[in-house]
């Protein structure tokens, strides 16, 4: 029996996004997975799972590269507030 591999989504787009010197993130979204894939650092390019920190829900596909960028940054702003609301 052979291994199965897991499916890809192609086309598949990359945003990256450094939010400080030693803080970066790839945003990863292939047609028809509904989902978008955050991992650290930059890992443009990669189907790999590696560096995978969370997943965010999206339920639609992408139609432009913009679609990725905007999803990246309502990320980051969220996440921005998550953690300056820490104590």
């Amino acid at each position: 029996m052979t291994a199965r591999r897991p499916r890809r989504f192609l086309p598949m787009v990359w945003h990256f996004a450094r939010v400080s010197e030693r803080e970066s993130y790839t945003f990863r979204w292939g047609r028809g997975s509904g989902v978008i894939t955050v991992h650290r650092g930059d890992v443009r390019g990669s189907h790999g799972e590696e560096t995978l920190l969370c997943t965010i829900p999206v339920g639609i596909d992408w139609t432009e590269e913009n679609d990725l960028r905007r999803q990246a940054r309502q990320w980051l702003r969220a996440r921005e507030q998550h953690q300056r609301a820490r104590p």
